[in-house]
């Protein structure tokens, strides 16, 4: 007869209650100026003329990219192959219907099916303090944790311009 420890299965229970995705109610909206949370930032580059700029606090250590964007009114779609590794639209954009139209390439219409073009796509920012610079994020908005004091983009690069947030927490 086999004996079990009920440790590991203790262990297993709490970090799983330790790593549980925070609901709306554990987010407010702050003081961008003065923000205690975490800056979100997306910049549409050719794309849209529109910035999003929120700050969204929250009382835990740190929470995950998808849960803040969508908490600051972002919403992503990631690809077929990828999944949300890697973000192919935000909040609609760019259209399915539109092609993109860059300088030196041919016309290019997103399906979000794999891997988007080099002159064309979403980038993932991240930046770890005030004073560090931003950098492309290492992991994709499901999986990458955000802590506060930290900025959170997202910025659509075409052509050889790689566009980056413009906050500077």
């Amino acid at each position: 007869m086999r004996k079990f420890s009920a440790v590991p299965l203790i262990v297993s229970a709490l970090t799983l209650v330790g790593c549980s995705p925070l609901d709306s109610g554990d987010f407010s909206s702050g003081n961008l100026d003065a923000c205690k949370g975490v800056l979100v930032q997306v910049n549409y580059g050719i794309l849209s003329d529109d910035i999003v700029s929120e700050c969204v606090e929250f009382e835990s250590d740190s929470a995950l990219a998808s849960d803040l964007l969508s908490f600051a009114g972002v919403v992503t779609e990631g690809t077929e192959e990828y999944g949300d590794m890697v973000v192919c639209r935000v909040n609609s954009l760019p259209s399915d219907a539109e092609e993109i139209r860059v300088e030196e390439e041919e016309p290019y219409l997103e399906t979000c099916e794999g891997m988007p073009p080099a002159f064309a796509y979403w980038a993932l920012w991240h930046k770890a303090s005030p004073a560090s610079e931003w950098e492309y994020a290492t992991e994709g908005v499901g999986t990458l944790m955000v802590s506060a004091g930290e900025a959170l983009g997202l910025a659509f690069s075409s052509g050889a311009d790689v566009v980056t947030p413009d906050i500077e927490p």
